[in-house]
């Protein structure tokens, strides 16, 4: 019976990503650049700024990891300078693919309020007609199971966006195999 229960202690242990995700979390969190959307009961209330969020089910843990994206790329403007990222995490409410935040009037009410992915057409335009119909996505998150954490690189001078997107989703690769269910690449 003893060693059941110290299997089971096992189990449940953080793992090398958690430590590295609670490093990284509280590092933001310190600077005051990390946000937490947590069982959220109606549209989603998205900070400001631009960076990098992960949709976790349940817990923020790396069984719980659904994705990862970001928001805000830097790029050049017409006359070849830098511009400031313009997308900014207010932005992620208007995907349809990979995935799709449901908060649309048009939502049917089994699927309003809830993270869908594993869209059902390949091509974008073909998704983004259906992206209201029940069987549009494989799967669906209801939002009172979501956490989303924020990471605000507005003011970073550490992080682009893309590097730490690649950072999070490399980590996570190399501890499980696999990406997190809702992103198809790195």
């Amino acid at each position: 019976m003893e060693f059941k229960n110290c299997l089971n202690f096992q189990k449940n242990m953080p793992t090398a990503f958690d430590d590295y995700f609670k490093q990284l979390d509280n590092s933001f969190d310190e600077a005051g650049d990390r946000s937490e959307i947590n069982s959220p009961k109606g549209k989603i209330v998205w900070p400001d700024g631009f960076g990098v969020y992960t949709v976790w089910r349940s817990e923020v843990s790396v069984k719980g990891l659904i994705y990862v994206g970001l928001t805000g790329r830097y790029s050049r403007d017409e006359n070849g300078d830098m511009a400031q990222p313009r997308n900014s995490f207010q932005n992620r409410a208007t995907r349809w693919t990979p995935y799709r935040f449901c908060e649309s009037p048009q939502d049917t009410s089994d699927h309003k309020f809830s993270f869908r992915f594993g869209p059902k057409y390949s091509k974008t335009a073909d998704q983004n007609r259906h992206k209201y119909e029940r069987d549009a996505y494989s799967q669906t998150i209801p939002y009172k199971e979501l956490i989303v954490v924020t990471f605000d690189l507005t003011n970073n001078k550490e992080y682009s966006p893309a590097l730490l997107e690649s950072e999070i989703l490399t980590r996570y690769l190399f501890e499980t195999g696999t990406l997190p269910p809702a992103n198809n690449s790195l």
